[in-house]
């Protein structure tokens, strides 16, 4: 059986769009595949089956995938030299296309936002170009404050739980958080209106770019706007973030009462929370509560390396960040893995070398000097959390004088 191969929403299109351009058929309907079937072999002596072209084009149930051969044998009967060329061909012309209508659209000669739109509509994620592409769009849609679109753009449908997914959102929507930083007070209020009705924000906005220096700012204000019914751990992530705040203004029955909340959520057992939450859970009860068992126990029901080091991570941060004395737990000086048998992605490095930190740190206050270097020879100043910039070039700058 020939190989299969991938085919995009996008290619599909213009495989219909070509067809049309040069047989004269809308291939909506059997009738016109069975047509369609009798004219390549008639005029191009290539031989597909209407059942195959009614599976390729979604008349009947298929799937995205085609054989190489109908792929290249469709291509060649309009006029390019296999289906490899076809695509090199059509999504260059798709590139070019959305380029000269976003500098339309930036000297605000037209406005195009239907047309963005279907253009967003077909992107798959699947590749980089097109979370370049999406992170051009939205840098338009925030630099002509073109906030209808913007607001659109939220409402496409990404599968928002695969990681994978996620974190090139991440990427694509970073001009937003970086505006954000830096004041832009338009598009604070657009995420803050944002916040209570959309998944996507509240997943990417709100839980990848978690600003804490910001939380008596946008953020807290994010904070507060965001709805818990959306996002399964949003209620316990909010309620963790909050209790910071309510620190940060010394209010410390209120922090109390929202860590009594926090645990009542965690041992309802109705979702399934991550090692991030989990450490700070595991800060919070131990600095507000002095509850050390529940620190052990918290790290010894993760099962993998990775796990682990995002609950260590967040769990020592919190406590240095609020003047908490680290050495009272020994779980970072006790983990321990083999780098060169686990590949780490862009976040788990940043997290990595916030763990590097730490545990340097945790060494100076036990005066081992030795260890301490050790863990500072493996920071790698290349991996920094957008979001913890500030706080690492403090640590290292700390760190390296008492070296």
């Amino acid at each position: 059986m020939p190989a299969s191969i991938p085919i995009s929403v996008h290619e599909k299109k213009w495989l219909l769009k070509l067809i049309h351009e040069v047989y004269g058929f809308h291939l909506v309907d059997a009738y016109a595949c069975q047509r369609f079937s009798e004219e390549l072999l008639t005029r191009s002596r290539i031989s597909i089956s209407y059942n195959t072209l009614r599976r390729l084009f979604g008349i009947i149930k298929g799937s995205n995938q085609a054989s190489r051969f109908t792929l290249d044998s469709i291509s060649k009967s309009l006029g390019y030299p296999d289906f490899a060329n076809f695509q090199l061909a059509v999504n260059q012309f798709e590139v070019d296309f959305l380029n000269d209508v976003l500098i339309l659209n930036r000297l605000q000669i037209q406005q195009d936002n239907q047309l963005i739109l279907r253009i967003v509509s077909d992107f798959q994620l699947a590749s980089w170009d097109e979370v370049y592409q999406l992170k051009s769009i939205v840098d338009l849609c925030i630099e002509v404050k073109n906030f209808d679109l913007l607001s659109s753009i939220f409402q496409t449908d990404f599968d928002l739980h695969k990681e994978e997914t996620t974190w090139k959102l991440y990427v694509a929507f970073q001009s937003i958080f970086i505006q954000s930083k830096q004041g832009n007070q338009s598009v604070i209020d657009f995420v803050t209106n944002l916040l209570p009705v959309n998944e996507m924000a509240q997943r990417i906005l709100l839980q990848l770019f978690v600003d804490e220096e910001a939380l008596m700012g946008y953020y807290g204000r994010w904070l507060q706007a965001a709805s818990i019914h959306m996002v399964e751990d949003m209620e316990l992530f909010k309620h963790l973030l909050q209790i910071q705040i309510a620190i940060l203004k010394h209010q410390i029955p209120l922090a109390l009462e929202l860590l009594d909340q926090c645990n009542a959520l965690f041992t309802s057992n109705r979702v399934s929370y991550h090692p991030i939450l989990k450490g700070r859970l595991a800060a919070w009860n131990l600095m507000l509560k002095d509850d050390r068992a529940l620190c052990i126990r918290l790290f010894e029901g993760l099962h993998t390396v990775k796990d682990q080091l995002f609950y260590l991570v967040f769990f020592y941060r919190l406590q240095e960040v609020f003047g908490r004395d680290i050495t009272l737990i020994d779980l970072i000086e006790h983990y321990r893995f083999d780098e060169l048998r686990i590949t780490f992605t862009f976040p788990e490095k940043q997290n990595l070398n916030v763990f590097y930190l730490l545990k340097a740190r945790y060494w100076l206050l036990k005066n081992e000097k030795d260890q301490m270097a050790q863990a500072m020879s493996k920071f790698n100043p290349v991996y920094k959390y957008s979001c913890l910039y500030r706080w690492v070039d403090e640590q290292w700058t700390y760190l390296s004088v008492k070296l």
